[in-house]
């Protein structure tokens, strides 16, 4: 999961470039039943409760992973956000979001802050 996580990071960067004034990036879900949905996505200011996002791609518009639907809701949030410290383990992929601040947590709600990426 974690290399298909990289590669889809890689694959946003590589068709849409982030914007220099981009400096925070989203990882956000939304709920349907039973199930999340991941996507992604960059503000030039720190996100609040209902934010526009200023940078989102549409390779960035979901997160096709089939590993990720079959996690139970009670440690989704849990594996996320280990799969997104990890996912940023790369070099290429530092250098690509190098200076950006990483949130995670449901879209339109208070997004909890997971880090600055650096070399």
């Amino acid at each position: 999961m974690i290399e298909l996580f990289s590669f889809w990071l890689m694959s946003i960067v590589e068709d849409d470039p982030i914007p220099y004034e981009i400096s925070s990036i989203c990882f956000c879900y939304t709920k349907n039943g039973d199930t999340k949905t991941l996507f992604m996505g960059g503000c030039e200011f720190e996100p609040k409760p209902n934010y526009q996002f200023d940078y989102f791609p549409l390779e960035a518009q979901f997160f096709d992973c089939t590993e990720l639907k079959k996690i139970p809701l009670a440690h989704y949030d849990e594996i996320v956000c280990d799969l997104i410290d990890e996912g940023f383990s790369s070099d290429y992929i530092k250098s690509q979001y190098y200076g950006k601040r990483i949130y995670y947590g449901e879209y339109n709600t208070n997004l909890k802050y997971l880090f600055t990426v650096l070399n």
